[in-house]
């Protein structure tokens, strides 16, 4: 059988829980700037130390977005090193589905995904492998 579709990934797939949704308490609007292109909901970002502007979190780093500070709760289309306003989630209490959370490359290893999750877990966002 053939592939008739495929389905973008949802909000409702990443985050299962949050508290008080409906004030924003756990999501803000932050600056990204980083590298162009489209980014998904669930993408893990992390936070430019110098800046406080966040871009995608890869291992390799060493500005400061190598430490998970934030989720990504839209899909955007960014441009190379332009800022560009997202919405996040930032702070718990949270649950959100492990499966639905998008990792740099860089993050090869349960090692050090485990690591992602953990401090995921620091900012009060549970992660949970299934629910």
């Amino acid at each position: 059988m053939s592939l008739l579709f495929t389905e973008n990934k949802r909000f409702s797939n990443l985050v299962k829980a949050e508290l008080w949704p409906e004030m924003g308490f756990t999501r803000a609007v932050v600056t990204f700037n980083g590298a162009a292109g489209n980014l998904k909901v669930g993408t893990v970002l992390g936070r430019v130390i110098a800046t406080g502007k966040y871009k995608v979190a890869v291992d390799t780093a060493t500005d400061g977005s190598q430490v998970a500070a934030a989720i990504l709760l839209e899909d955007v289309t960014v441009q190379a090193n332009t800022d560009k306003k997202v919405l996040v989630l930032l702070r718990g209490p949270a649950v959100v589905a492990k499966g639905a959370l998008i990792l740099d490359a860089t993050y090869n290893n349960d090692t050090k995904k485990n690591a992602v999750y953990a401090t995921l877990e620091t900012k009060d966002i549970q992660v949970y492998d299934s629910i």
